[in-house]
């Protein structure tokens, strides 16, 4: 059975350390998808663990039926893959 990935871009926020989060972690988070947020020791780190946490979010999303968020949708060509700058960019 073949599965079709996939490709989508998404706005992400990456945050430095900061008291009122957590003082020595970074943060970053996915505003399209309420409480889909990760943290990490560097922005590399925590830009990897937001990814697999959306790729999972995007799984949960289409096993249950539910319809992605507003602006949420695959990139339909190669084209639209340098069309904007990339920010966080995953593949389900």
């Amino acid at each position: 059975m073949t599965t079709e990935v996939k490709r989508y871009r998404l706005l992400c926020a990456l945050y430095s350390p900061a008291e009122s989060t957590e003082p020595d972690m970074y943060m970053a988070e996915v505003p399209a998808f309420p409480n889909c947020v990760a943290w990490g020791g560097t922005p590399d780190e925590t830009l990897a663990t937001l990814e697999s946490v959306v790729v999972e979010t995007i799984r949960t999303y289409e096993e249950r039926g539910y319809a992605l968020p507003p602006g949420i949708a695959p990139l339909e060509t190669d084209a639209a893959l340098s069309s904007m700058p990339q920010v966080l960019e995953v593949s389900v």
